[in-house]
Formats: C-alpha cells, structure tokens, sequence
C-alpha cells in the first residue's frame, strides 16, 4: 500500500469514469431529444388532420414531448465544473434515485392514462379517450426509456465501485493500494 494523493488517485481512471457517464447521458438525452422531436411534429400534423379522440391524442403527445424536449436540452448540455470522488459517489447515487423515481412516475402516467379511457367510457367524452392513449404510449416509452437507463447506468456505477475499494483515508491524506 502507497500514500498518494487525490490528484495522482483520481487521475485517469476517475476521469474515464466522467467521461463514460457523460457519453451515457449524451446518448439517452440524445434519444429522448429525438422522440420528442418526432411527437411534436407528428403531434402538430396528427392534430391538424384529425377529429375527436385522434386530434385529443396528437395534441396530448405534442404537447407532452414540449417538456420531453427541454429535458433532454438540459440534460444534453449539464456538467459540473468539479469532480472528484465525492462528486461521482452523490452524481452516481442521485441519477440511479432519479431514474428509480421516474419510473415509478412512467407507472403512474400509464396507470392515469387507463383511468382517462375508461373515464371516456362512461362519459362518452373523445377527449379523454385520446388523452388517456396518449399517455399510455408515452409512459409505455418512458417506462422502456428509463429502465435502459437506469440498468445502465447501474453496470457503469460498478466501475466506481472498483475505483473507491482502492481507496481509503489516511490521516495524512489519502491511501490508495494497488493491486497487482
């Protein structure tokens, strides 16, 4: 076992480890950027040409994917101008927490989406019925979207996890061993 210091620690692994995080949201941001894209402007036409619960359905996905697309530009672009370990230990904890809750909420969105067809059944109203298919097939997608994300996301934090066993504190700064 050596003494090191973070910096010679931290170096080339942690930054491949930064690196690979932020290709995986690139990519999926990427995805969920084109979707969002594709039901706006099918979202747009669909609605124009349509009538009763087909126009409802259009609208509901063009109008969904407004806040999908300022999702994924936000995600596209945000990276933190520190990293270190502490700072991959909480950004790898929080995407796995908030891939978790999104897909709970991609259930909720499908759940919702069922409740507003069968509302539809009962009050004839088109509207509903389109809104409830329109956020079924989006959280049919979200649902898939997330859970690729997260498993993913999941194997990538496995590496730290190999990074961090190496590592431990010393009362002069940190330690790191070096298998061989």
């Amino acid at each position: 076992m050596f003494p090191c210091y973070s910096v010679l620690c931290q170096d080339t692994t942690l930054n491949a480890f930064r690196d690979e995080y932020y290709a995986i949201n690139t990519t999926s941001m990427s995805v969920l950027g084109s979707w969002a894209l594709l039901n706006i402007t099918t979202g747009i036409y669909g609605s124009l040409h349509s009538q009763e619960d087909k126009k409802a359905f259009w609208q509901m996905n063009a109008g969904w994917n407004i806040i999908n697309i300022a999702i994924a530009g936000f995600g596209y672009y945000a990276k933190p101008e520190l990293y270190d370990f502490q700072s991959a230990i909480h950004q790898q904890s929080s995407i796995q927490q908030l891939l978790a809750l999104n897909i709970g909420l991609d259930i909720a969105y499908m759940l919702g989406g069922l409740y507003l067809k069968e509302k539809s059944n009962t009050t004839s109203q088109a509207q509903l019925l389109g809104f409830g298919n329109s956020l079924i097939v989006q959280g049919a997608f979200l649902l898939l979207f997330d859970c690729a994300l997260y498993t993913t996301h999941h194997q990538h934090g496995k590496q730290l996890e190999s990074i961090i066993k190496y590592i431990y504190p010393l009362s002069s700064g940190i330690g790191c061993s070096i298998p061989f």
